[in-house]
This record gives structure tokens, C-alpha cells and sequence, in this order.
């Protein structure tokens, strides 16, 4: 409002652009005087008004924060629209190998606009880093021992998991899926 003021010499002319009355421009200009110690910003003139000294050394930093303002209201609607701003993200090894490509190369063909860091890892330390604020989102496998509790979690897949075994094997040839139970006392690692 000031800079409109002072651009146009006038609190009616600014008051007109702004959609305000006269009185409440020159309502605020009072209130802005008081706030900067009471000086006039204003020389009141019989035909509008023209800045005063104090109002010229106001006005580079009134545009400044002007500037200041519309830069944060063009980063706010990049967030919103997600035209800009950041994403990190953490996944575990095999979602990071088979997923988060796919993913991010979706991502990036509709936001590209958005700059986008990842980082791999298991998952009580990408939790860790959530939590921390060091990544915006992570794809963890709820396998582990790690507290999900304070997480809100969003099911992406369920991946099958498959167990080779030689010919020779008891399992060998059997149909359909086996219950890991059925391998509690076999030997994982042999040599």
C-alpha cells in the first residue's frame, strides 16, 4: 500500500487500485507512521501527497520486502502445484533397483520442475532419516524389526519371494507356494 501511494501521489488514486476506500489507505499509512516511530512518510499536499525524506529512504526497502513476498507467494505455489521445490527420498536396495526407476521416471516426466535427491539404505536408518527431516519420504520394508508405529505407511506392492533349490531337493518339483516355515531347520549358507 505505501509504495502504491508513493507511486502514484495519491491515497485516492491508490486506494482506487487497490480496492480500498481513501480512508482506510490513509488509515494504514497512520498506522505505518506510528509503527516506524511517527515521523510523516507523507507530505500532505493540497492536491495529493508526495513522499517526505523518511518515505524516500523507506521505499528501496519497501520494494525489497515487496520483492521478498512475491518471490515466497511464486515458491508457495510451486509446493502446491508441484511446479518446484524438492523431493528427497530413501528407498531400500531391491525397491531401489526395481521400483523407484520406474517411479521416479514417472515423477520427473509430470513434476519437472521439482529437484529430486535419493538415497538407498536399510530401513531403521531411512526411518531414522525421516524422522530427523533429512528425507520427505522413504520405501521401507516392513519386514525388519524397525517401529513403524510412528509412520503413516501406504501399501505399495506385495513381492513375491522365491527360494532355489538344487534338483535333488525334497522341494524340487513340488507345486505351488512353500511356507517359509517348511525351511526353519535347513541350512541357508553351506561350505
Amino acid at each position: 500500500m505505501f509504495l502504491e501511494v508513493a507511486r502514484h501521489g495519491s491515497f485516492t488514486v491508490a486506494a482506487r487500485d487497490l480496492g480500498w476506500t481513501q480512508s482506510a489507505v490513509s488509515r494504514q499509512i497512520s498506522a505505518l507512521e506510528s509503527a516506524l516511530g511517527g515521523g510523516p512518510l507523507f507530505d500532505r499536499l493540497p492536491r495529493g501527497v508526495r513522499l517526505t525524506e523518511a518515505g524516500q529512504v523507506l521505499v528501496p526497502h519497501a520494494r525489497a520486502v515487496a520483492e521478498s513476498l512475491r518471490g515466497a507467494v511464486r515458491e508457495l505455489t510451486a509446493l502446491r502445484e508441484v511446479t518446484g521445490g524438492r523431493l528427497r527420498f530413501g528407498a531400500f536396495a531391491s525397491a531401489d533397483v526395481a521400483l523407484v526407476p520406474w517411479a521416479l521416471a514417472a515423477f520427473r516426466a509430470r513434476h519437472p520442475g521439482v529437484r529430486v535427491s535419493r538415497e538407498e539404505g536399510l530401513t531403521p536408518g531411512l526411518l531414522d532419516r525421516l524422522s530427523a527431516g533429512h528425507l520427505d519420504l522413504a520405501v521401507v520394508s516392513t519386514t525388519g524389526s524397525a517401529p513403524l508405529e510412528a509412520y503413516t505407511l501406504h501399501h505399495l506392492l506385495d513381492e513375491p519371494l522365491y527360494v532355489a533349490v538344487p534338483a535333488g531337493h525334497p522341494l524340487a518339483g513340488r507345486p505351488g507356494p512353500v511356507r517359509l516355515r517348511r525351511f526353519a531347520d535347513a541350512d541357508w549358507v553351506s561350505g
